[in-house]
């Protein structure tokens, strides 16, 4: 079906990147539809009828669900900032790019989550799970930052799947892996300093 798609007729297109831009717009407070509104989101340059089927999914679901409510209850003991990472390697059946996706809680409190396709084609589903740990890593980083400003003070738990990215991020250098992008060993600098826990 990939393969038989066709970009949508002129007039059809300022329409989609409409909706499609408020698809994004909605998708920062609705964590249900990132992944969705981000898909919908890649095909602006060259909308296409597969595209246009996305995007009437997410409408006719936010029909069905118009409202999100938070509730933060008092939380009395919170014993670290937890960030969950995981990746879908190669999920794109039509470039092979992997997409990330996480959230940031406070005890039981979702303060961000993210779901974005990868810059690169990963060669491995263990390179595809290190970029995204990398990313919960910066976030959560960031994260603490911005509770140490608050002076709450607390521990970084960075929680994912892959025993590939936990072995990367736990050794010092690129090990037998040759493909990497060396910038993203920072973390393991983070891990041996103790500012971080990979679980």
């Amino acid at each position: 079906q990939i393969d038989t798609d066709v970009e949508l007729e002129e007039r059809e297109v300022t329409h989609y990147r409409a909706i499609a831009a408020r698809a994004n717009y909605l998708s920062a407070d609705r964590p249900e539809c990132q992944f969705g509104s981000k898909e919908v989101c890649r095909f602006m340059s060259k909308p296409t009828e597969l595209g246009s089927e996305a995007l009437k999914r997410i409408g006719r679901y936010l029909v069905k669900h118009p409202r999100l409510v938070y509730k933060f209850p008092y939380q009395k003991h919170l014993d670290a900032l937890d960030v969950y990472a995981d990746t879908d390697h190669c999920g794109c059946l039509k470039t092979r790019k992997s997409t990330s996706g996480g959230c940031v809680q406070l005890g039981r409190h979702l303060l961000k989550s993210w779901s974005s396709t990868q810059p690169t084609i990963t060669l491995s589903s263990g390179e595809s799970e290190l970029h995204g740990v990398v990313r919960g890593c910066a976030v959560g980083l960031g994260f603490l930052s911005l509770l140490s400003d608050l002076g709450i003070h607390l521990p970084l738990r960075v929680w994912t799947d892959s025993t590939a990215s936990k072995g990367i991020c736990g050794r010092q250098g690129l090990g037998k892996v040759r493909h990497l992008d060396t910038q993203e060993l920072w973390v393991q600098q983070r891990v041996r300093n103790g500012d971080l826990s990979l679980l």
